[in-house]
């Protein structure tokens, strides 16, 4: 299982599992393979949809792109794509702003999350 954790400014938590029950082993990118499974661009575009879902009851600004990294992990080496997004506040006037990360599988979904509210992020690593 992988865990993977992502603040929205000091207010939330979000923290993603995900292993073979959500198809992190599925499709398996082939050693001789050349490229992965998923676009690059596929994976953006689903992270887009899943950030815009995760804040919609939450005001901030356009989120912006800013990285996509594919990356290797867990017991059994399954690939993902590590999103980056930035994310300022609604006034976004250039100051604080927050870098939402979010993981893509190689089938194209952003697996599960539950959210945390600050006060309570603690709960998120007790299991």
């Amino acid at each position: 299982m992988i865990k993977l954790y992502s603040y929205y400014f000091e207010t939330l938590l979000f923290k993603f599992s995900f292993g073979p029950e959500q198809g992190a082993d599925t499709p398996a990118w082939a050693e001789e393979a050349p490229f992965p499974p998923l676009a690059p661009r596929a994976a953006i575009a689903a992270s887009s949809e899943a950030l815009a879902e995760m804040l919609a009851d939450y005001p901030c600004a356009e989120p912006s792109f800013d990285a996509c990294a594919l990356k290797r992990s867990g017991p059994n080496g399954w690939w993902y794509y590590h999103v980056s997004w930035m994310v300022w506040p609604p006034e976004c006037d250039g100051g604080d702003r927050s870098e939402i990360h979010l993981p893509v599988m190689l089938n194209g979904q952003v697996p599960p999350y539950q959210v945390f509210d600050f006060e309570n992020r603690f709960e998120a690593w007790s299991d």
